[in-house]
């Protein structure tokens, strides 16, 4: 027979790993889409910053197209996870309809016409710093990309010389993203979805 305190561990264990079942699975994903989403308007603040300093027009293609882009990323950040991307990509190669990279093709195009380079590098800087929220999005909500980014850090800390932490991170965040899909595909899903 039992005793008073085993069934009392017994409990509490079983209490405590339903609250951690309950912060990990409920309250932590919703956590996780939030700071996203905050961490996106942030981005999107600064670039409407920017164009109001008058460095860029508001109407110039490469400032729509970016606000496009990361309107699409907070609207949809939500289906922003390796299951949603691998089943469209399964979607496009199954029905053998490539994506056409419209929005990448628009992008190019628009920065190509900004006069002053560092316009066009602060342009460029953006759309970067975007592209590493939404693969921090993706990379950070799989287990298994999770797992990719750990190997894929360690082998950057190693080839950077350990300089520095956080663009050890950022390469490897990068790096995993990049070898899972391609990252013009997460602009043309973001293009779709702020249509």
């Amino acid at each position: 027979m039992m005793s008073i305190a085993v069934l009392a561990n017994i409990f509490q264990s079983t209490v405590l790993l339903a609250i951690l079942i309950v912060i990990g699975f409920w309250l932590w994903p919703g956590v996780r889409l939030d700071s996203f989403r905050q961490n996106m308007f942030s981005l999107r603040d600064e670039l409407f910053d920017y164009a109001a300093s008058g460095k860029i027009s508001f109407t110039h293609p490469a400032y729509r197209l970016l606000r496009q882009s990361m309107n699409g990323f907070i609207r949809h950040g939500h289906r922003l996870s390796l299951f949603q991307i691998v089943m469209g990509t399964l979607m496009w190669k199954s029905f053998g309809d490539p994506p056409t990279f419209d929005w990448t093709n628009r992008w190019n195009t628009a920065l190509a016409s900004i006069q002053d380079r560092e316009v066009m590098a602060e342009m460029v800087k953006f759309h970067q710093r975007s592209t590493m929220l939404v693969s921090e999005r993706v990379v950070l909500g799989s287990p298994v990309l999770v797992f990719a980014l750990a190997v894929c850090l360690i082998a950057s800390l190693f080839h950077l010389g350990w300089t520095s932490l956080r663009s050890a991170f950022n390469a490897a965040v990068s790096a995993t993203t990049a070898r899972i899909i391609d990252p013009r595909l997460l602009d043309e899903e973001a293009a779709r979805a702020a249509a």
